[in-house]
């Protein structure tokens, strides 16, 4: 069903968190839009914001600055870093929309929305 990826990384002196704590909100809110890909709508819903706030932070080119919202985003982008290295990008979406038994028949982005992203993250 899923893909591996072939690639393979080198070593980096900076662990993804560290690199992500020094990324802007905004690059952090593009990181994972353009990475899912996942609606405006569908962010709001991870962040536990309006649309309207998601499509202000877009427009005005400024993240989150709430440090909870913030840290759901680096939370993501962990575990999308680590799904690059184990899928290509075709499997990796199929493994975030695909029912799984070990979310108990969700989704990793059900799971997501239920802020359980250490069974995501174990699951890869």
């Amino acid at each position: 069903m899923h893909t591996l990826n072939p690639k393979t990384h080198g070593s980096n002196s900076k662990t993804p968190k560290a690199r992500l704590k020094t990324l802007p909100s905004i690059a952090l809110l593009h990181l994972v839009r353009n990475t899912l890909p996942i609606s405006q709508e569908q962010v709001a819903r991870l962040l536990k914001v309006s649309s309207r706030t998601v499509a202000r932070s877009e427009k005005f080119n400024s993240g989150p600055e709430r440090q909870e919202q913030r840290e759901r985003l680096a939370r993501l982008l962990e575990i999308i870093d680590l799904g690059t290295k184990v899928y290509t990008p075709e499997g990796l979406r199929d493994f975030f929309s695909t029912p799984l038994p070990e979310f108990g028949g969700k989704t990793a982005f059900d799971m997501f929305f239920i802020g359980d992203y250490d069974a995501v993250l174990s699951a890869l």
